[in-house]
Formats: C-alpha cells, structure tokens, sequence
C-alpha cells in the first residue's frame, strides 16, 4: 500500500471517529428532549406524571409566589381610582397573578394595534400576503396622529414587514389605516374564537386590562402564530421608540416586548408588556384614564405609570 493510499485510510478512519462521537453526544441529548421519538412515553418515564413535564427545566426560585407587597400596593391603587384604572400582573412561571378593578373596561387607543399585527401576520402565514407585498396608502389612510410615515410616505409603496415594524415599533397611524384595508370583521371574530378571547373587547369595544394580557400569552406561548412569527411579533415590540409609560421602571438591560397605548380625546394612558426577567419573565398592562387631556394629567399618568412598574419589578427581579 502506497503513502497514498495509507493517508486515505487514515483520514477516513478519522471521519469514522468524528462521526461517532458526535452521535453518541447527540442521540442521548434527542432522547431527553424528544423522548416519544424513541418510542418511550413521557409520561410513564416521568418521576412525577401528574405536573407539568416543563417543571424539571426550571429551578425552583423561579418560581415567583410571594406578590404581598405588590398586591396590597396595587389594591390600595385600585380602591383609590375605582373608575379609572385597570391593571393586571402575572408571573408566568407560577401564574402568580394580581387583577385590579377586572371589570372596569376602557378605550384601547393603541393597544389595538397588537391584534392587527397578529392578524397581518397569520394572512402572511396562510399565503394571502408576503412579508415583501407591497401597500399603498389609500385616500384618508395618511395620519399624523402617531409615527412619522405620513411625512414620507407619500404615493410611494411600503412592504408588509416594513408597516408591521412601523405599526410595532412607532405605534404608527399611517400603517394601522393601510392595513385596515386587507382585513375584515370575521379576521377579528375567527381569531377571538380561535384563541378563546371573546371577551377581549365588550360591545363599545372597550378592553380590560386582565382580557388584554391574555394577547400577550397568545404570543408568548405562540398558540396561533408560527413560532418565528410570534418572536418576529415580540421582537419588534422589544425595540419600540416609546419609553414614557412602563419602560421607565425597568433597568435598560432587561428586554421588554411591550405595546403602548394614548387617546387624548378619551383621555387614556396605557402600556402592556412581557418584561423578560432572566428565567423570572412577567407580564403587565396598565390602563388609565385621565380626568381630561391636559399636560398636568399626562404627567400624572406618567408618574403612576412609573411607580407601578418599579414596584412590578422589584418585586419579581
């Protein structure tokens, strides 16, 4: 056998023990996560059947139930503004949850644009748009209200990704407007059933701040959305430019996919989020409603905004 050929078999032998080793790393690994693969049950092969099979991947002290002060703290919030304030906290590990006035419902604003970024994106999913279909504003769609589009938009055309990160990331009117076009009623009505949200809006379409965070869990939990779509969704809320409301009591460096929400002619203040906690994440809305429009009582709601979601964090941190 030539020097040749002694370096072929070399290397193929070599090859071989690569090879092996990799598979008995990664065959174990697939068996612990994917054991119905193998033909083994999950259940049966479970030291304890009975709890959620995603309890053994996350240690104990993550597991948040002791809320007192943050409830005694909201309640006394609550009795204080009976009629004006809706606020709802729930830590997802343990589902350790406060609800303050759970009935009073109030004007989404722009809290409503999260259910049309979920629908926009299941048309995409389901092949009647793509991300890159590009839209055009309509007669009466260009608003000034909120985002910056109604300045360049023009009669230019915008693709779907790119009016959903407006929509998220800018809570922009003028992509809210342009979307509205590719959607109708039975859109809204076929995912509230789907997701078990009818109750999500009451008949004068008001919200509830504890049916609200119900949205957040749908994408958390990606129920209805392809997985990358549900991160794509979250993501973008992460890196919205508003940081008035909730965002102001937590620290820079904790991730918050959240959406907000102001109507001056109804008088609302409101943010809603996941505020990802490493390995402690949470979710919390916020609704109030102004004794009117002015400044003094935006800075009210911006204060109150404040405390709450330092109180929330440190709390749950």
């Amino acid at each position: 056998m030539n020097n040749t050929a002694i370096e072929k078999l070399q290397k193929r032998i070599k090859r071989q023990k690569v090879l092996i080793i990799f598979f008995a790393i990664c065959i174990p690994v697939a068996a612990f996560f994917s054991p119905q693969y193998f033909g083994i049950d999950p259940v049966q092969n479970n030291k304890y059947p009975m709890l959620d099979p995603l309890r053994k991947f996350i240690p104990q002290e993550y597991y948040l139930t002791n809320i007192e002060e943050l409830r005694t703290y909201l309640i006394d919030l609550g009795n204080k503004y009976p009629n004006n304030i809706s606020i709802y906290y729930e830590n997802i590990n343990s589902g350790s949850n406060i609800s303050i006035n759970r009935d009073l419902h109030l004007f989404p604003a722009s809290l409503s644009k999260l259910v049309q970024a979920i629908l926009i994106t299941k048309k995409v999913e389901d092949g009647k748009l793509a991300w890159d279909t590009p839209l055009k504003a309509e007669e009466g769609d260009v608003s000034s209200g909120s985002g910056t589009l109604y300045k360049t938009i023009g009669n230019s055309s915008l693709s779907v990704e790119k009016l959903l990160d407006e929509l998220l990331v800018n809570s922009d009117n003028t992509a809210q407007n342009i979307f509205r076009h590719q959607l109708s009623v039975d859109d809204y009505i076929t995912f509230q059933e789907k997701v078990g949200l009818q109750d999500l809006y009451n008949e004068s379409g008001f919200i509830s701040a504890k049916e609200y965070t119900r949205l957040l869990r749908v994408l958390y939990t990606s129920n209805f959305l392809d997985p990358q779509n549900s991160e794509k969704i979250l993501e973008y809320m992460s890196h919205s430019t508003f940081k008035d409301y909730l965002p102001q009591g937590i620290p820079s460096d904790v991730k918050f996919a959240h959406k907000y929400g102001e109507n001056m002619e109804y008088d609302i203040f409101a943010d809603s989020g996941i505020v990802y906690v490493p390995g402690k994440p949470y979710m919390i809305t916020v609704i109030i409603k102004g004794k009117d429009g002015t400044k003094e009582t935006r800075d009210w709601a911006i204060g109150l905004m404040k405390d709450i979601s330092q109180h929330a964090y440190e709390v749950s941190k």
